[in-house]
């Protein structure tokens, strides 16, 4: 299964710990950001869009992240995503984070999010219509 969506993120001068490379925690908002470009993409769950606050939206569930490489001050890394399934109220992604100059994978990471209604602080099923743009985005069906 391929990455379709991917969007690109500069190691700045903030994101680099004593040690001169990108602090760990710093990985979690690069994949936030690809999130966020997902979702865009897939346009049913586009944080622009929602009304605030959003009544019906996504929460994190958990996230890890497996350090590959560091990352130095002013590279360039690509941040690819993709949905690798869908349950009932929840959907699961994988990410993968390269240098673009070298290529070098710096991590790899999985995070869960779950469709949630916040006014009935509960997890909703996901909608059909939102189901079928996830496998539109990945060209593939979920069951």
């Amino acid at each position: 299964m391929e990455y379709k969506i991917s969007t690109q993120v500069k190691v700045r001068f903030a994101d680099v710990d004593t040690m001169g490379h990108a602090n760990n925690a710093k990985f979690f908002t690069y994949m936030e950001q690809a999130r966020l470009e997902y979702f865009r993409q897939l346009g049913d769950l586009d944080f622009r869009q929602m009304e605030i606050p959003p009544k019906k939206s996504v929460i994190l569930a958990s996230i890890q992240c497996d350090f590959l490489s560091p990352a130095f001050l002013d590279e360039t890394l690509e941040v690819k995503i993709r949905t690798v399934s869908l349950g009932r109220s929840s959907f699961n992604m994988e990410y993968l984070i390269v240098d673009t100059q070298s290529k070098r994978e710096v991590a790899r990471g999985k995070s869960s999010q779950v469709y949630f209604d916040y006014e009935a602080k509960q997890s909703l099923a996901l909608p059909e219509a939102l189901r079928d743009k996830f496998s539109q985005m990945e060209k593939q069906k979920f069951s």
